[in-house]
């Protein structure tokens, strides 16, 4: 593999006339990426009072977001900044960002941290944060799966004046899906990756997972800003917060982007150094996946057949889902996502509801056996994707076995021998107090909403 002293932010843009922004780098000014956002919505109204000071801003910090797509390719021990300069304790974030946020990336080619993320700068030119006030609006980043789904409908009952954001390379049926269902427009923001990043990917770079949450914090807050809403609300829970291993003495997460470590770090940097009044929080912070999951199967059936938690068919297939017997199949039924979600939906669902969703009964699929196994831990492995904690999965598997009508199938059959034969029933219901009730002591909930979620306890 070819090796770079150097990683340089070279370089960032913005047309306003046209809503877009550039953002250049490269290795020793050798090998260059180019990568453009496209922020124009004719169907929404641009504040009034745009800043271009406060913009610049905003793209700065994002130019260094977006680069460890690009940094991640070569993996050079320095990185340095053209553009402006950071302080100690923007050092202090961004190492952390990459280091974190490049966890697995780390861990799956076996690379040693200790010479990398080396961070200065070649220019003086320091920004001070110009605040600015926004209307009482609020902004949901919606992929296709359940949990947007779930914050999107607790915020309408709570009467919540709210919006949706789509950050894609391509737009899709399932995006439109959540928009329909919800009754609520949709903000497509349209990323351009370098056009020579898959080249470079496919003959000679590193690859693997990047920080994808974390990147697209930054890129809401300028979006927020550009259409003045003052609330960024995800829809990450309690259960991101628990990593996958750990390598060269810190823990490796795969969720470490959606996770409440990162939201409380980027949410004091963006107070510091962008806005002390833009809100970045997770509605469904004091909430495990499997509560989630009960909200969504109770409440929001309207959804049953339009969702996934699937990302392999949307790697495949790029602009829509694949197509199979006439019906479109959001689910590839083989992925930890798809048996994650199965698993932890499968005890609020009836049979029917099931099979409208999945198009089969997991728990009968024999060559899924190393994967569930993964998922309750069994083999002491957790799959390196975003999926919740083996206790959820455990106990919902428990909840299924306690209430299935049929013969057993063969995964549950593996539990039964494997995991609950091993429990007593007081082990489960530990487990149910600890995963099933909100926990409301760690999150950055705005005290408004705070009383408004108890009452869905």
């Amino acid at each position: 593999m070819k090796a770079y002293n150097n990683f340089y932010f070279e370089n960032f843009f913005f047309e306003k006339e046209k809503m877009q922004a550039t953002f250049v780098y490269s290795f020793d000014e050798v090998v260059f990426f180019e990568e453009k956002i496209f922020f124009s919505q004719d169907d929404f109204s641009l504040r009034q009072d745009i800043d271009m000071t406060i913009v610049e801003n905003m793209l700065f910090h994002l130019h260094i977001a977006l680069g460890i797509s690009y940094y991640k390719t070569f993996l050079s021990k320095n990185l340095i900044l053209k553009t402006w300069k950071l302080d100690e304790k923007q050092l202090s974030f961004w190492k952390k960002f990459y280091l974190h946020g490049l966890g697995e990336f780390l861990y799956k080619n076996k690379i040693d941290p200790s010479n990398l993320f080396q961070f200065s700068f070649l220019s003086e030119k320091q920004y001070h944060k110009k605040d600015f006030s926004s209307s009482e609006k609020y902004l949901v980043p919606v992929g296709w799966g359940k949990d947007s789904i779930v914050s999107i409908e607790l915020l309408k009952q709570m009467g919540e004046k709210i919006d949706l954001v789509t950050f894609a390379q391509n737009d899709n049926i399932l995006y439109e899906n959540t928009s329909y269902n919800a009754g609520i427009k949709r903000l497509f923001i349209k990323r351009e990756l370098s056009k020579n990043i898959s080249e470079v990917n496919a003959l000679w770079a590193y690859n693997w997972h990047v920080p994808i949450t974390g990147m697209i914090a930054f890129v809401l807050e300028l979006v927020s800003y550009l259409y003045d809403y003052k609330y960024i609300v995800l829809s990450n829970e309690k259960s991101a917060n628990f990593g996958n291993t750990f390598y060269q003495g810190f823990e490796i997460n795969h969720q470490w982007s959606k996770s409440v470590e990162f939201e409380k770090d980027f949410w004091a940097y963006v107070s510091e150094y962008i806005s002390s009044h833009t809100k970045y929080f997770s509605l469904l912070r004091p909430y495990y996946e499997i509560k989630i999951a009960e909200f969504f199967a109770k409440f929001w059936k309207k959804y049953f057949t339009s969702f996934s938690s699937c990302n392999t068919n949307f790697k495949i297939f790029k602009t829509s889902a694949s197509i199979q017997s006439g019906v479109k199949k959001y689910w590839c039924n083989a992925c930890p996502k798809c048996l994650f979600v199965y698993s932890i939906l499968r005890p609020f669902l009836t049979r029917d509801e099931t099979l409208s969703i999945f198009w089969k009964e997991l728990y009968e699929d024999v060559t899924l056996e190393t994967l569930f196994r993964e998922l309750a831990w069994i083999s002491w492995i957790k799959p390196f994707e975003c999926v919740g904690t083996n206790e959820e999965v455990i106990l919902a598997m428990k909840m299924a076995y306690d209430n299935w009508q049929w013969d057993f199938p063969f995964i549950l059959e593996i539990f039964q021998k494997e995991v609950q034969s091993k429990m007593s029933q007081q082990d489960f219901e530990n487990i149910r107090k600890k995963v099933c009730n909100p926990d409301f002591n760690n999150h950055y909930i705005p005290e408004h909403l705070v009383w408004k979620l108890q009452k869905y306890e």
